[in-house]
């Protein structure tokens, strides 16, 4: 068995810091949404729960955030909306333990939802809840990846799930070891895994490990496709040592509260924790530019031609910016009279407004023109 499924390191401890703020929002969104009376979260790789240094692995994090949220709901008279877990793991010694640790910290009760534990390969998994999540009505899916390596792992599995448009996927690659094979005698599983994405001498040269995450991103969202978002979460174990969270989603509104997530964990740049160095993560190869200074480059650029506030709403997020950091760009161009703000049809705007954000997105994406002048 691997170190590493039974003692916590740091990058396991940032991942589920991500994984529980992410979580809280998620939950409490969903139980607040009208139209959704129940949530599905799968585990397909859970693990025993409780590390042996201590360290509380993700089925722990699900739900204690599902206790909190349900508690918390119901103190203030809110809707609370069932969650049913399923935690899978292959190996039954692991799931055994789990149950013992969640009996004993009394995590669970039959009024947050269904509890079922699985011990199946992955690869028979996925297809199953594949198609659990197709048959969903009024209902939503959280799917959490977290292999053992990565060779069962595919991206048209990501696809299909997607595809229901009614989940959201979060998996975990070590993507430092892919790197470090990338060039140098790639191992079948890696192969396979580049080539389910795109042919194998489509693949771009990555020069550090930063570079394969960011080309492995934009590949994943050519497959994907423009009807779902990808962003990433960068984990720097040692010096030029990287791990990564992917995050994939159909629905925009999901994509904004995990952007949110990760600004939450990283205010200066939005795009990882560095254990090496917590306090200073220079992901970029000059880390002195700010994000104003990336947006305003960008913007200056998009807004060439015409943009409506749901485009620029929707560009802004594929980027991996919060609308927030688009809106103090904006304030700044127009107090120095370089871009126009106009009224789509026969409506009243407000006087420095830009209606860069997911209610207007959703109910009015067409309210204002926004152009250089």
């Amino acid at each position: 068995m691997k170190d590493s499924q039974t003692t916590m390191y740091d990058h396991s401890e940032i991942k589920v810091r991500l994984l529980d703020t992410y979580i809280q929002k998620y939950l409490n969104i969903l139980s607040r949404a009208p139209h959704i009376s129940k949530v599905h979260l799968y585990d397909l790789f859970c693990g025993e729960g409780i590390y042996e240094n201590g360290g509380e692995g993700s089925p722990i994090i699900f739900l204690k955030a599902i206790k909190n949220v349900f508690y918390r709901n119901q103190h203030q008279g809110q809707k609370t909306i069932p969650v049913d877990c399923v935690f899978n793991d292959i190996k039954t010694s692991k799931t055994e333990k789990l149950k013992r640790i969640i009996e004993e910290k009394k995590l669970h009760y039959p009024s947050f939802g269904d509890l079922r534990f699985r011990n199946i390969n992955y690869t028979e998994a996925i297809p199953k809840v594949i198609r659990q999540i197709s048959r969903l009505k009024n209902e939503k899916a959280f799917v959490f990846i977290d292999p053992y390596g990565y060779k069962e792992v595919r991206a048209s599995h990501i696809k299909s799930i997607l595809d229901t448009k009614r989940a959201e996927v979060l998996l975990f690659l070590p993507t430092q070891f892919m790197f470090r094979f990338e060039r140098k005698g790639a191992p079948e599983a890696l192969l396979t895994f580049i080539e389910d994405l795109v042919p194998k001498g489509m693949w771009p040269n990555s020069h550090t490990g930063i570079d394969f995450i960011e080309n492995l991103k934009s590949i994943f969202r050519e497959y994907l496709g423009e009807d779902h978002f990808v962003d990433t979460f960068i984990i720097t174990r040692e010096k030029n040592q990287y791990f990564c969270l992917f995050f994939f989603t159909s629905h925009i509104y999901g994509f904004d509260k995990m952007l949110e997530a990760k600004w939450e964990l990283d205010a200066e740049e939005g795009r990882g924790h560095s254990i090496v160095q917590p306090e200073a993560l220079p992901l970029f190869s000059d880390p002195s530019i700010k994000i104003n200074n990336k947006l305003e480059s960008f913007l200056l650029e998009f807004l060439e031609e015409p943009r409506t506030n749901g485009e620029i709403y929707k560009a802004i997020l594929h980027l991996g910016f919060k609308p927030k950091h688009a809106v103090d760009v904006l304030k700044t161009l127009y107090s120095s009279s370089r871009i126009s703000v106009t009224p789509i049809g026969r409506i009243k705007i407000k006087k420095g407004a830009f209606y860069i954000n997911y209610s207007e997105f959703s109910e009015n994406p067409n309210k204002v023109s926004i152009q250089l002048k």
